[in-house]
């Protein structure tokens, strides 16, 4: 369990020149006269990349990188790649780095290079937020795809899922970072590897070597850059286990893997809500042709249409892997939202104040400061409301309009009113290639289906029984200047209608938009009802009052609005995500867990059928819906997922059923 997710600055000195040295490992981050000629030498040519490109049949390249640095080895790659690869392939580059860069320590190192700079800008610029964990950066409209690890670098080869083409091992020279370059980072470039992965470094030292050699690449030296006499070399030349057996480490009823791609022709993506949207904005965005069905007439007319949500992701104060899914997507919204609209047309960055509830999570929140676990660019003390916590990255966002944003794609073709009637499944030797999908006199054929069908995915029949529940929430708004009137008719001030951050504490309030602030939301378990009522109003300006420190009944339920919407919630309070895969078969596969909750395997019960979910985000789903959509396409594509596999299982639509077999051992 981490103790803090802030990551050391690396220690630089800068010379005259304006390059990089590292102080803590006394060592140069690159050539300040050649380093692009060194890494297009070492990491370009020795890989053969050029060529291999020119003769690319499958859809994507991956590289993985020992030591991001200055990123300058990636946006070597990146130029290459858009030279000579075909337009119609994807480049995805995965590097690790222990002692990040801020985002101005990279700028001011890349100024060296000018002949990149307009690369390098824009890395600059999709640069994320110094803090432990993955981190998916989509640039060249998605063509090309960077996923950074922050952290020691055997733990994020261990955490990833990927299959990869080529090694940059870059890291400080052995001599001065020799913790790097251990037995399980060899183990783990094995198990990321394939046969034909080729490896390259500048180093020559018998550490490396050696390591490679032990985990079956063939190594060789070759002429060094410049005056460098020698350097490394290998490739992976032996028979290696399926993909789905090196992703499984013995779990493998958690499998997302094909190890041959099925091909992808149509997806059809039922839902037209966040998780629907993001998740064919994702794929769209990967170059694939998608359908949307939505059966209601609009998109968001259900828990996503709400008119201003908030991104609020409820930070915990311990590390748990739910904990990280949560952080992760955080910023992975923050990021998306702001590249799709950075003129505040739907999403203000406004950031938010959450206000302790009760003196036991005050105390909470400042042992949550003090113990420094989260970076103070993603959480501080509120400077505004003493004891209560400032999230700098959250605001608000129009729901309606952003995911119509996701689905402008050009990739993507929405059907309004089109309901999931049927679907079957097309078998080609007793293996499903793909799926026929009924809606009235509508019958089409997709290469895969994602279901984010919310609270009606049981109602469809095609998934087993998952322990989703519908939650009621009535959220309310009311005219500024109605409110500004109700508070001045009691003597308050006018102004405390006006604030520039969402409130929260028992629920909600944002800045006003479009002359209206909006504001609850009530929380009605085993509650079916869908009309607005005056009890949930009441209920709603309680909390308002409460968040502008107003006395009560300040306002009145006459002047309120109003909508209901039922969110999709899970009792273990995390999303469902990833492939649907059979009761049936797992029972009988796996039941050797309700004997041995230890037991492990790498055994497929059943290849993954082109069949997802994405499902059960509550009121996180702005939030967590957008790492969601990336990861699902991930899972489409074959490519590298954005996700620790640890978390990727606390997703996994199967965990209920092995969690019910591990139980049964009880009883």
């Amino acid at each position: 369990m981490l103790t803090s997710y802030q990551l050391e600055k690396p220690a630089l000195s800068w010379g005259e020149d304006g390059a990089p040295h590292s102080n803590q490992f006394d060592d140069v981050y690159f050539d300040k006269d050649s380093g692009l000629e060194e890494t297009r030498y070492v990491f370009l040519k020795n890989n053969q990349l050029k060529e291999r490109w020119a003769s690319l049949q499958k859809s994507a390249f991956v590289i993985a990188e020992t030591g991001f640095g200055t990123g300058l080895n990636f946006l070597c790659a990146w130029q290459a790649f858009l030279n000579d690869a075909p337009s119609d392939k994807q480049l995805h580059f995965i590097s690790v780095e222990k002692y990040p860069m801020t985002k101005s320590m990279l700028a001011n190192a890349l100024k060296m290079w000018p002949s990149i700079s307009d690369l390098s800008q824009q890395l600059i610029d999709a640069y994320p937020e110094v803090c432990h964990g993955f981190h998916r950066i989509e640039l060249e409209q998605g063509r090309v795809q960077l996923t950074l690890w922050f952290g020691e670098a055997q733990d994020g080869f261990a955490a990833l899922d990927a299959d990869v083409d080529a090694w940059f091992l870059d890291g400080f020279a052995p001599s001065k970072n020799p913790e790097m370059w251990s037995d399980k980072l060899f183990h783990h470039i094995h198990r990321l590897s394939h046969q034909g992965t080729t490896c390259s470094t500048f180093t020559a030292a018998g550490i490396v070597r050696r390591g490679l050699q032990s985990v079956g690449f063939d190594v060789r030296k070759v002429k060094g850059f410049g005056q460098k006499r020698e350097m490394t070399v290998g490739v992976l030349n032996t028979t290696t286990a399926s993909l789905t057996e090196r992703m499984s480490q013995g779990q493998s009823w958690f499998n997302l893997r094909q190890d041959a791609t099925q091909e992808i022709t149509k997806v059809l993506v039922v839902g037209a809500g966040l998780a629907g949207a993001n998740t064919a904005y994702a794929l769209a965005n990967q170059g694939i042709q998608v359908e949307v069905w939505e059966q209601g007439n609009c998109i968001a007319g259900g828990a996503s249409g709400n008119p201003q949500g908030m991104l609020y992701p409820k930070l915990a104060s311990q590390d748990t892997p739910v904990n990280r899914f949560y952080l992760s997507a955080y910023l992975h919204a923050h990021r998306l939202y702001t590249r799709l609209d950075d003129s505040k047309q739907f999403w203000d960055a406004c950031g938010l104040i959450q206000i302790p509830k009760h003196d036991k999570e005050a105390e909470r929140f400042e042992k949550l400061l003090n113990d420094k676990l989260y970076p103070e660019a993603i959480l501080q003390a509120s400077k505004d409301r003493v004891g209560s916590l400032f999230l700098p990255l959250s605001g608000w966002v129009v729901l309606t309009r952003l995911c119509e944003k996701l689905l402008s794609h050009d990739n993507i073709k929405v059907s309004l009113n089109t309901k999931l009637e049927g679907l079957s499944p097309i078998k080609t030797t007793d293996k499903i290639t793909g799926w026929q999908a009924q809606s009235g006199d509508n019958n089409s054929v997709f290469s895969h289906v994602v279901l984010c069908t919310a609270n009606d995915t049981k109602a469809l029949g095609v998934t087993p029984n998952t322990p989703d529940y519908p939650i009621r929430g009535q959220v309310s708004f009311i005219d500024l200047e109605k409110a500004k009137a109700a508070c001045e008719a009691i003597g308050e001030s006018a102004d405390k209608t006006d604030f520039d951050k969402v409130l929260c504490e028992f629920g909600y309030v944002s800045p006003s938009i479009n002359g209206l602030l909006h504001f609850g939301s009530t929380y009605d378990l085993k509650d079916q009802d869908t009309q607005v009522r005056e009890e949930g109003h009441k209920r709603n300006l309680a909390i308002l009052e409460s968040l502008l420190l107003l006395p009560k009944e300040t306002f009145n339920t006459e002047d309120c609005g109003g909508r209901v919407s039922f969110r999709c919630a899970v009792p273990d309070y995390t999303p469902i995500v990833g492939p649907v895969q059979s009761e049936s078969s797992y029972q009988q596969a796996y039941s050797t867990l309700s004997r041995n909750a230890k037991w492990q395997s790498n055994d497929i019960a059943e290849p993954i059928t082109q069949l997802f979910i994405n499902i059960g985000h509550g009121s996180r789903g702005l939030i967590s819906t957008p790492l969601s959509g990336s990861y699902i396409a991930s899972l489409i594509t074959g490519t590298p997922s954005p996700l620790e596999q640890q978390i990727s299982h606390k997703l996994h639509p199967s965990r209920f059923i092995i969690r019910d077999l591990k139980r049964s051992q009880n009883t």
